[in-house]
């Protein structure tokens, strides 16, 4: 008997042992603006490095997203990660002012959120890491100068309404173009993130305004589609053409010179970061409200270098 409770207490023991040394699998959820958009494949790809880096076998990274950009189907998506009590969120905000409510509600069940790519600073986020989309717009409005001069008419392609890095962005372009009076805004688009929507929209009005001298994409959904596409009836160099986002195909549009300029963002560490971050808090480190990404300038004279970062994957 003496033995069997001698045993039975050793067993005890090293149970819990066992148990102190386990590691509760974390589950943290991106959530980007929608699902079909090649910027935010980059972004996951990075989120899945950062749980592979971090603590391989202890994270898991799974991915909800809306079908399209719609900021009430991604308030639903928070609201069933709340009821799953997933152990962080890093999200892409379709609209601040429709998600703080969520976003707020889940910081106050105790699930951190961070944000990337666009931001909701009024909301309880605990970060944003991203790009400084205000002066992102002003470096739009650099080039556009840069390349066309100090007069002229341009138009504007936008995605969803309300979207806050987008709107940012554009505020950051016309309040610099403000020194410009010269320079005239005559047509501002939306395309709704979908690439098609912007060719389309790009075509009408250049069909409606022949006296057209340039564009600047806020985001360069038009050209993520192999070349010409909107340009199919233009010269290359015939319109001064500066564009945010830096994929792939958009690189080909500068080597064919039907774009003059590409932003570049760090779409993999909007990913890989904003894992890390979730990582950092759930250790008790305190993170700053901002991180500043930075920006790629691309244009012809580098554009074959910058082509090499997709090669190799090291951006």
């Amino acid at each position: 008997m003496k033995r069997l409770i001698i045993f039975l207490c050793f067993a005890a023991v090293v149970s819990g042992c066992a148990r102190k040394t386990e590691h509760k699998k974390l589950v943290f959820a991106f959530v980007p603006k929608l699902l079909d958009n090649p910027v935010f494949q980059v972004a996951w790809q990075g989120a899945q490095q950062a749980a592979r880096d971090l603590d391989s076998g202890t994270i898991d990274v799974e991915r909800f997203a809306p079908v399209k950009s719609d900021a009430a189907e991604q308030a639903q998506i928070i609201e069933s990660l709340i009821e799953r009590k997933v152990d962080g969120i890093a999200m892409s905000v379709n609209d601040a002012d429709a998600l703080k409510e969520t976003i707020d509600k889940a910081v106050d069940a105790g699930i951190p959120v961070v944000t990337f790519d666009s931001d909701a600073p009024r909301s309880k986020r605990i970060s944003f890491y991203g790009t400084n989309n205000y002066g992102s717009g002003k470096i739009l409005g650099e080039n556009l100068v840069k390349y066309m001069g100090k007069k002229g008419n341009v138009a504007l392609i936008m995605g969803t309404p309300g979207a806050p890095n987008l709107e940012e962005r554009k505020n950051g372009l016309l309040e610099y173009l403000k020194d410009y009076p010269d320079i005239k805004v005559i047509a501002t688009e939306y395309c709704y993130d979908d690439v098609n929507k912007g060719v389309s929209s790009m075509e009408a009005v250049m069909q409606a305004h022949r006296d057209l001298n340039g564009w600047v994409l806020i985001g360069g959904w038009p050209t993520w589609t192999p070349p010409p596409g909107a340009f199919a009836s233009k010269k290359p160099g015939s319109l001064i053409v500066i564009s945010f986002d830096t994929l792939p195909e958009q690189l080909d549009y500068v080597r064919q010179g039907y774009v003059h300029v590409l932003i570049g963002q760090k779409l993999w560490n909007w990913g890989y970061e904003s894992i890390k971050m979730l990582r950092e808090v759930k250790e008790g480190l305190k993170l700053p409200g901002v991180v500043d990404s930075g920006v790629d300038i691309v244009t012809k004279e580098n554009v074959e270098e910058y082509a090499l970062k997709w090669k190799t994957g090291k951006f």
